[in-house]
């Protein structure tokens, strides 16, 4: 088979494009030997103007101003706006990638995110042999501009989305495929009853006490605070995981918190790089909404809390866990809790969502997409 070098495209908008990349790339150069994947970023540093935008804004209002976030991304189906947004960033984006194809001289191109589907495309008319593919990372709710160019080839994680690209943005039915969602492997692996208990005390935890873990993404979330503190004002008889990101206020206030309190079972944790066996431990995991964070938890077979969403982008990943059975939604930290205690101290609601976490309706064979992506690249 041919050997291959694939470019990944990504912007740093939350882990829900970077992980992937670097997950494609593994998998691409595992099961592919000789093959060769290059991750980057399809913004450069010196260009202000879309970093400030769709990098720096994102995270501040992520956090802080999610309903401005909102707005903006329902606008996301107004093709005037998304189309003025690409005539401002193309001459930002076509000469860098351009720049990478002569530098790197890749078979294909994969791209992560809609803002760089028009230096993409006008890639690909300056070099008809390389092939293209966008993955759509958002799995169950998109909007429009990430069908922006009509003659594209596009990977999906589910039939809705897939639906939507037929008939709302009239993409040919040939151009887009439903794959399993990319995902790190280590969040597919089962681990025994002697094998949890051995990574709980790794962590210095009491096997024998239950694990609720509360994690707001890499970049945290102001809601972790009240939650936590709700849940430890009520002195539970199971272990509380809390991990902020890079978010060293929430941080700080619950270690004083812990110290102040005596929280003997609460455990605090910043950004951290082993998330997924704080997952596997779990008995319950309180997430927001992302795309990744979701998947994760349920690919790991646990139940989840999710405790906000960003409206539009997320209201299809809440859909799915609930419909599913596979978790609650909730925003009160009242409510929050009593998901959480029901979760892990009913048995039979146990019992119930583990059947049902073991029959989910979402491949994530990773392995199947990157055999998708050789296929189709004329191998």
């Amino acid at each position: 088979m041919k050997k291959r070098k694939f470019i990944i495209l990504y912007l740093d908008t939350g882990g829900g494009h970077k992980s992937p990349a670097m997950v494609l790339k593994s998998f691409i150069e595992n099961l592919y030997p000789g093959s060769e994947a290059i991750i980057k970023n399809g913004f450069r540093k010196q260009d202000r103007l879309p970093n400030l935008f769709f990098v720096d804004f994102y995270h501040v209002s992520m956090n802080s101003f999610s309903s401005i976030y909102s707005f903006v991304y329902r606008l996301g189906n107004n093709y005037p706006f998304v189309r003025i947004s690409h005539l401002l960033l193309q001459q930002y984006t076509i000469p860098y990638i351009k720049k990478i194809i002569r530098e790197e001289k890749p078979t294909d191109i994969i791209n992560l995110h809609f803002a760089l589907e028009s230096a993409v495309r006008s890639v690909k008319r300056s070099n008809p042999e390389i092939r293209v593919v966008n993955i759509v990372t958002d799995p169950f709710t998109v909007h429009s501009s990430w069908f922006y160019d009509k003659k594209a080839e596009y990977f999906v994680f589910s039939d809705r989305v897939r639906q939507y690209a037929l008939q709302k943005c009239k993409i040919p039915e040939k151009n887009v495929k439903v794959l399993p969602f990319v995902l790190n492997p280590k969040y597919r692996e089962r681990l025994d009853q002697k094998e949890i208990c051995s990574l709980k005390e790794k962590y210095g935890l009491n096997p024998d006490k239950k694990v609720v873990l509360v994690a707001g993404g890499g970049d945290g979330n102001p809601f972790i605070k009240s939650i936590v503190n709700e849940i430890m004002s009520h002195n539970p008889d199971f272990i509380v995981i809390a991990v902020c990101g890079r978010d060293n206020h929430v941080r700080k206030n619950l270690e004083r918190n812990k110290e102040i309190y005596g929280y003997e079972n609460l455990i605090v944790y910043g950004f951290v790089d082993f998330m997924e066996e704080l997952v596997k431990i779990c008995d319950c995991a309180v997430i927001k909404a992302g795309a990744s964070s979701l998947m994760e938890v349920l690919a790991s077979r646990k139940p989840v809390v999710i405790c906000d969403f960003i409206y539009g982008q997320e209201l299809g990943n809440v859909q799915f866990a609930v419909d599913n059975g596979l978790g609650k939604f909730c925003r009160k930290p009242s409510e929050i809790y009593d998901a959480v205690y029901s979760l892990v101290s009913d048995e039979r609601v146990r019992v119930a969502v583990e059947e049902r976490l073991s029959r989910i309706p979402i491949s994530f064979e990773t392995e199947k997409v990157v055999h998708m992506l050789f296929e189709t690249s004329g191998s």
